[in-house]
């Protein structure tokens, strides 16, 4: 199957690129920590089977944070032994996780009561964690997703609940096997990642934690080639460990990271043709059959990285580029458009590998067709259906 048959609009995974992301990024860790780390495959930046079983023949585990999730990773194949269990709302199947041998990071004080009542006494030994909350902005000022508010996710590090759960796991007769410490950011610079790496150091020294199984750094790494001056996988990679290495030993204490749009932003693509072009009070209005909430699901307006496929003349004339629903913010926004799009015209939109298809509902159109582009051809992965509208 060639380009000109592919139905569109469909994401396209290319294959290539994606096994050389998930290729580099384990190796520049290693290159710096050695072979002690686990490495775990985000869900929930995509969904797609395909895309965690790819993962998972390097070695992955499946990073999870919801019953959902730990379902579909069971369906792909995952046994519970490599998951790594995240998120507020593990729910009934926190226990099941436990006895499973899961990496379970406890994210409230509501789980960790849950666990010591449930194994106190047991011959059952969980793998258990705990998810920290402290206050990233405050060493990186307006760099975090939550400037003026607390994060909401773990268990509070300042007032004193992360003791408190500690003890409550010791008295309970349950090891702590490590720390999970991801935080979201706005800018996933070297910075943050350097508080995270040193503030599992100070809980280590305080708690003597120097016996930690593991520290579970989280994602959120940067992962694009498309935009200039934004961290490599090496730079973070000599960050984190450098930093950890202050106090725990790579030959003791594995290293966990979870990557999602480091390995995926870019090894995903989104093509649309023209569907039709008018002109509206000096506008050229060119719509296409794909919609922009398949590739920026909040609608934000920033430029998109594209490639126009049998493009017009150059031109300046300035073009609306919308999509096929009904809603006036369905707008794209290509990055320095130099071309007249016409009705022959296919638009590329590249970085498309995150939080994108996981994203896809039934709204106006089906969730796009999904293709594989490997060895020069394409494959048919997902088909579009309205199957899941219907009981």
């Amino acid at each position: 199957m060639k380009l000109r048959d592919l139905e569109t609009p469909c994401y396209i995974v290319n294959y290539e690129e994606y096994e050389k992301n998930i290729s580099q990024f384990v190796g520049e860790f290693e290159a710096q920590w050695g072979s002690n780390i686990k490495f775990g495959y985000s869900v929930k930046t995509n969904n797609f089977p395909y895309m965690l079983q790819r993962a998972m023949a390097h070695g992955f585990y499946a990073e999870v944070v919801s019953p959902d999730e730990l379902a579909f990773a069971g369906r792909c194949g995952c046994g519970m032994d490599r998951i790594i269990y995240n998120g507020p709302q593990k729910r009934d199947t926190l226990f099941a996780a436990c006895s499973g041998r899961a990496i379970v990071n406890l994210d409230n004080m509501e789980e960790v009561d849950a666990v010591c009542a449930a194994f106190r006494g047991s011959a059952v030994s969980p793998i258990l964690g705990l998810r920290v909350n402290f206050d990233l902005e405050a060493e990186c000022p307006g760099e975090t997703t939550c400037a003026g508010i607390p994060g909401r996710f773990g268990i509070c590090l300042e007032n004193g609940d992360f003791e408190k759960a500690l003890a409550k796991l010791r008295r309970s007769g349950l090891k702590l096997s490590g720390l999970h410490l991801h935080q979201s950011s706005r800018t996933r610079s070297l910075k943050i990642y350097a508080s995270i790496a040193a503030k599992a150091v100070e809980i280590g020294r305080e708690y003597a934690l120097d016996g930690l199984d593991y520290i579970d750094i989280g994602g959120g790494f940067f992962g694009g080639s498309f935009f200039a001056g934004k961290p490599a996988f090496r730079d973070y990679a000599e960050t984190v460990c450098r930093t950890l290495r202050g106090f725990y030993d790579p030959q003791k204490t594995t290293l966990i990271l979870e990557p999602g749009a480091a390995i995926l932003a870019t090894s995903m693509d989104y093509l649309t043709s023209v569907l039709n072009i008018r002109e509206i009070r000096g506008h050229r209005i060119v719509t296409v059959d794909g919609s922009v909430v398949h590739i920026n699901p909040f609608m934000n307006p920033h430029p998109t990285p594209f490639t126009m496929i049998d493009p017009g003349a150059e031109s300046d004339t300035e073009q609306i580029i919308g999509g096929s629903t009904c809603m006036e913010l369905d707008r794209f926004w290509p990055r320095d458009m130099k071309n007249l799009a016409e009705h022959s015209s296919k638009f590329m939109f590249h970085c498309c590998g995150a939080y994108m298809s996981t994203h896809n509902s039934s709204f106006i159109n089906a969730a796009p067709n999904i293709y594989l582009y490997k060895d020069g051809g394409y494959t048919l992965l997902r088909k579009k259906s309205i199957d899941g509208l219907f009981p």
